[in-house]
């Protein structure tokens, strides 16, 4: 009881009390949702909220939770062909000197973030050594989320906005997107047939 009671004060220490349990709420609704949904429902309707639970973590963590408790935010942009990366990046370097970060925030967040994937990554170990191939599927999507959000955060996080280089390109990135020539043909080809589908 007081671990939890201790958690609450940390809990409202934070700038953003609310905001912040949110933030970790979104996280531990589709891991708890993963492990005690099957006691009641089948598989299809637990694979679909998890994946709803979980586009909705995705969301809340990259458009409001990220952008108010660590002054971050990311988003991939696939329109502009002529970048060197599709990564855009808004971050507290920018506009410093800024409101000062609150350290209960930030700890949190961070937490929250690396330890996510993390679980998810055990859960995929668990299903493979268990044969369960329909929830390594759901895993996998689970996992690909939240890493995907953490690797924006991460590269946000690091980004130097005066250091000389674009947006997202980063000199020691450890995890570089493919670059599929083709790609950016497709954009041209959508304005090409929208402009024959006008009547």
């Amino acid at each position: 009881m007081d671990q939890a009671r201790n958690f609450y004060n940390t809990i409202l220490k934070s700038s953003h009390p609310l905001l912040l349990s949110f933030h970790l709420a979104g996280k531990a609704v589709p891991i708890v949702f993963y492990i005690i949904g099957s006691m009641f429902l089948n598989f299809t309707p637990q694979f679909i909220t998890v994946v709803l639970l979980l586009s909705f973590d995705f969301y809340l963590t990259k458009n409001i939770t990220g952008r108010k408790l660590v002054q971050l935010r990311w988003w991939y942009d696939s329109t502009d062909v002529n970048k060197d990366s599709n990564f855009t990046f808004e971050s507290y370097k920018q506009y410093a000197p800024g409101p000062p970060i609150n350290a209960i925030d930030s700890k949190l967040f961070w937490w929250s973030m690396y330890v996510t994937p993390v679980i998810w990554g055990v859960f995929a170990v668990l299903c493979l050594l268990r044969l369960k191939i329909f929830y390594l599927i759901l895993v996998i999507v689970a996992m690909c989320l939240t890493a995907w959000n953490t690797y924006g955060f991460r590269c946000c996080d690091r980004w130097e906005p005066n250091s000389g280089q674009s947006d997202g390109q980063d000199t020691n990135n450890w995890f570089a997107l493919p670059s599929v020539p083709g790609f950016e043909n497709l954009s041209r080809l959508a304005n090409i047939q929208s402009f024959f589908q006008r009547q």
